[in-house]
């Protein structure tokens, strides 16, 4: 694989990174007014507030206030523990309860998605489609989704409590959950009846690619005549992993490409040494950035037909600007186009064979193949292809 411009995975969504070397407070001290305005602000607080302050919270509140006041719900300040978590959650193993997360665009709350086999979260009761509603006494709604990961996870062997909204009881419970080290398990597969190979990628972390040159090695090892790759409900990750990714499964050509807002295009190509086994990719309304790239290069290199849901629609990547003291900011740099040159910001990828599940069905954690019609669709859609 190599690249034309310079481009490099970091983060979670779909980001990349770049160090800059300027103090934390530079911005805002060329502008006398708002510096002045600060000031009082502080005074006046001081002399009146009733309660005990926390001047550090207060200096982080300001720096989040400010990078919230571009209006782009992808832009984000990290205060220094925060960024710390941050490229820990990257590396796909930390200490916390064993969830994965969405923000449900319906009523802007915070969604599992996923519950690990094994985790604090399902020795505790936590079921897909249960809405976090809270942490240590923090209320969260989808707004906080970058806030959550920061309270829930923690110290291995320190606890955390948990709000939950369950909607299918129309209930709210409190959790006390103990922590553990979480391996992220990123990648799953299985061989299935008539040796369909069968390979989940949730999220792309730095383990996952080699995960899933593992399976896929370990598929056609056994006979795999065909893949089914199911990235449904994987909302994303590191841009250099799915790029790799992607570089496994297609011919020479454009894996993505990206536009800053000088109009800048940095453009990453696939080299020729690839696997040519069949493909179909399930994806539905929770695909989202990383996903979207996988499913739309293999797409429109015709390697790979898509079954399911149109997909979540994040066309845009952001940067981590680390700064000198440890903090950290994610800003919003530039869009992707996939390999069409068309930006799927707001619209999302169309699947080739549209087919829904039923919302009781969303809910459920582990379908069984008769319930899973996404699923069965797919086979159908590579049988036809291995017949052909």
């Amino acid at each position: 694989m190599r690249k034309k411009g310079f481009l490099q995975g970091l983060g979670t969504g779909f980001i990349t990174s770049v160090v800059i070397i300027f103090g934390t407070t530079a911005f805002i001290g060329k502008d006398d007014y708002i510096e002045t305005k600060l000031d009082l602000i502080e005074y006046t607080i001081d002399k009146y507030y009733v309660g005990e302050l926390d001047k550090d919270e207060m200096e982080q509140g300001i720096y989040r206030g400010f990078v919230a006041g571009v209006g782009d719900p992808y832009t984000a300040y990290y205060s220094p523990q925060e960024f710390s978590a941050l490229m820990e959650q990257t590396s796909g193993i930390y200490a916390g309860i064993g969830v994965q997360m969405t923000v449900d665009s319906f009523d802007n709350s915070i969604t599992v998605v996923d519950v690990f086999a094994g985790s604090p979260a399902e020795a505790a009761g936590i079921l897909i489609g249960d809405r976090i509603v809270g942490a240590d006494g923090v209320p969260l709604t989808g707004s906080d989704f970058d806030l959550a990961p920061t309270l829930i996870k923690g110290k291995e062997g320190t606890n955390v409590i948990v709000s939950i909204y369950r909607p299918t009881d129309n209930e709210t419970y409190e959790l006390d959950i103990t922590r553990q080290n979480v391996v992220y398990p990123s990648v799953e597969f299985d061989m299935l009846e008539n040796n369909i190979g069968y390979i989940e990628l949730r999220q792309f972390e730095e383990l996952t690619h080699e995960q899933f040159k593992n399976a896929l090695t370990e598929l056609e090892f056994l006979g795999a005549r065909g893949i089914v790759l199911d990235l449904r409900d994987n909302t994303g990750g590191l841009l250099n992993v799915t790029e790799k990714i992607v570089d496994e499964l297609i011919p020479e050509g454009i894996i993505v490409s990206t536009k800053d807002n000088s109009g800048k295009i940095d453009e990453t190509w696939a080299d020729d040494i690839y696997s040519d086994i069949p493909l179909v990719v399930l994806v539905n309304e929770q695909s989202a950035s990383a996903s979207e790239v996988l499913s739309g290069a293999l797409q429109d290199h015709g390697r790979a037909e898509l079954v399911g849901t149109r997909t979540f629609g994040k066309g845009i990547v952001q940067t981590i600007l680390p700064l000198t003291d440890g903090s950290a900011l994610k800003i919003t740099t530039s869009e992707y186009y996939t390999p069409s040159g068309v930006c799927i910001q707001g619209t999302g990828i169309e699947p080739d064979h549209y087919i829904d599940l039923p919302i009781q069905l969303k809910l459920q954690s582990n379908l069984s193949y008769e319930d899973d019609l996404q699923l069965q669709k797919a086979i159908e859609v590579l049988e036809t292809q291995l017949e052909q």
